[in-house]
């Protein structure tokens, strides 16, 4: 699985989770404060916060690798991430209540996975937001950035500004390109790097000659197909470096008239 915004802000997230579980277990809700010490309240919501929160970006992680899920809207999609992060973040409640606090049984998780699929959702929503909120001003500054490069930066015959945000090492070979989130990874015969730029940006920029859009995920350069084959009943384009690419059935038929799948 490739890094995703969610990874790389981890080093921004710690800080918080830790500085909520501290500020939890000085106050000791949900009963504790009578019945555990501050060390024990300090390592039973430190343990949770942190074990919760990486469940959090776990969900969301597999939830971005299906194509239909990431047509939901930002604060649904983290709210579901927030459902199925509850479910193993309730029975870790359990064994850390009965490890450190008094024995709990395993019934009262029906009693307890109520709230804590409410405070996951509420976490996973702000989480998402958070860093929508900062993938869009990154990409605002990008944009703004390129527009304003001077014109002479452009490689020769090239007819739109997206090869100035190609990283020089990559050449000007385009194969595909492959939306990772807000990010975009650009596949060259050097190899692949990502980008902050959204997949229909990227489209526009390069305009309709250069290649086609494949699946909702892929775009693929004039030329850069070797062959096709099926995997697992989806047609999968074979391009020259050998990277295999998903053909969608929305998309299909025009890569049947492009001559593309034989």
């Amino acid at each position: 699985m490739r890094e995703t915004p969610y990874l790389r802000s981890i080093p921004r997230q710690l800080p918080w989770v830790l500085g909520l579980a501290v500020v939890m277990a000085v106050t000791g809700p949900f009963g504790l404060y009578d019945s555990a010490g501050l060390g024990v309240r300090l390592v039973y919501f430190v343990a949770t916060a942190v074990l919760i929160w990486l469940q959090v970006l776990g969900c969301t992680l597999l939830l971005s690798q299906v194509e239909a899920f990431q047509r939901w809207p930002i604060v649904t999609r983290m709210a579901l991430a927030g459902v199925l992060a509850a479910i193993p973040g309730t029975a870790e409640i359990v064994v850390l209540h009965s490890w450190l606090i008094r024995p709990t049984p395993l019934r009262a998780a029906l009693e307890i996975y109520p709230q804590t699929a409410f405070l996951t959702v509420a976490i996973a929503v702000v989480i998402g937001l958070f860093i929508e909120q900062r993938l869009h001003a990154d990409a605002d500054n990008e944009r703004a950035r390129v527009a304003a490069l001077p014109a002479a930066d452009k490689p020769a015959g090239a007819a739109s500004d997206f090869f100035r945000r190609v990283p020089p090492a990559l050449g000007r070979d385009l194969l595909a390109l492959e939306m990772e989130d807000h990010y975009l990874r650009i596949h060259t015969a050097l190899g692949s790097d990502l980008i902050l730029l959204r997949l229909r940006d990227a489209l526009a920029e390069l305009g309709p000659s250069r290649g086609r859009q494949v699946h909702r995920s892929w775009w693929v350069a004039e030329g850069a197909v070797a062959s096709a084959e099926r995997d697992q009943r989806r047609p999968m384009l074979v391009l020259r470096n050998g990277l295999r690419v998903p053909v969608s059935k929305s998309f299909r038929d025009q890569v049947k008239q492009a001559g593309w799948l034989g």
